[in-house]
């Protein structure tokens, strides 16, 4: 795993709106695509993604978001994300990441939960 990966995550709990915007900044590609059970379709611009991350940390304030597991296989990275609620409350989810040859991410895509059988 990268230290993007971590950063952009990390950055879904920050309250400092330049502070999460430079983690932001500097975990993503320019060329990037992101998606997850929240958006309607990919989002394919950095400024919009910036946005996306900052609804979460207005609306979960105290909320956080770690990778807890990740692994790698042909150039893309599975991680699982433990986002916590400021009350405990924890979701799980995972994504498929891919990154630019600067390690920055280029793709990500999300879903709710670990996709066990139900």
């Amino acid at each position: 795993m990268t230290n993007a990966i971590d950063a952009f995550f990390a950055a879904w709990g920050e309250a400092v709106l330049d502070t999460r915007t430079d983690m932001l900044r500097g975990s993503l590609s320019s060329d990037v695509s992101y998606a997850d059970p929240r958006t309607p379709d990919p989002i394919t611009d950095t400024q919009a993604l910036i946005d996306y991350v900052g609804m979460y940390s207005q609306y979960a304030s105290g909320a956080s978001a770690h990778v807890v597991a990740s692994s790698d296989t042909a150039g893309t990275t599975r991680v699982t994300v433990a986002f916590r609620m400021a009350d405990g409350n924890e979701q799980l989810g995972q994504y498929f990441i891919e990154l630019d040859d600067q390690s920055r991410i280029t793709r990500a895509v999300g879903f709710a939960g670990l996709g066990a059988p139900e």
